[in-house]
């Protein structure tokens, strides 16, 4: 795993992701994670203090199981978010999970979509990986409609605890295959 802990550079025409620093990142992370629409599905919640994002940005860049990026604007090269996937230690052939955050003011303007497109050929193309899991509740419209958009399916939904909520709410399992972003990716790109 430590060959993974120095994410490699990915570049496209609207974002560029690269290792996180968090000594460098940690102004913009902490003023996107103001946005209170940031955390509504996740189990986050806004931050007191620069000192909490800068121990959250440690903790993407140094945990084990993760490669975790900072995405950055390439027109004006500001940090917009963080991406990460979490490696299947038993399974080298499957990412058990993957996540972004991104900034509210970059939504619905492609650079989610294009930073899912690098790190999917990333997770596809070099490290040879079959299939990405990942979850979301049920309610996340957006994220289940983005997931189900980009070329993931639905495998299975389950009750579980939103413990952030203290409620019980429908949590979908989504899986995307090689072959199928390979298929996908190709319609997306035209």
């Amino acid at each position: 795993m430590d060959y993974f802990k120095k994410a490699p550079i990915l570049k496209g025409n609207k974002v560029t992701l690269r290792m996180i620093n968090p000594d460098i990142d940690n102004q913009s992370f902490f003023d996107m994670f103001l946005e209170p629409d940031l955390h509504l599905w996740t189990g986050n919640t806004v931050p007191i203090n620069e000192n909490e994002t800068y121990e959250l940005l440690c903790k993407y860049r140094d945990l084990n199981e993760l490669i975790s990026w900072a995405i950055i604007n390439n027109e004006t090269q500001e940090f917009i978010g963080t991406y990460w996937i979490a490696l299947e230690d038993e399974n080298p052939k499957l990412i058990s999970s993957e996540a972004q955050r991104i900034g509210k003011k970059y939504w619905r303007q492609g650079y989610t979509k294009e930073a899912r497109i690098l790190i999917y050929d990333f997770v596809f193309f070099q490290l040879f990986a079959e299939e990405i899991h990942a979850v979301a509740w049920k309610d996340n419209i957006n994220s289940c409609k983005s997931m189900e958009y980009i070329g993931f399916s639905l495998i299975h939904t389950e009750k579980s605890l939103f413990s952030k909520r203290n409620q019980v709410l429908e949590k979908n399992h989504y899986i995307l295959k090689k072959e199928i972003w390979i298929k996908r990716r190709q319609e997306i790109l035209l």
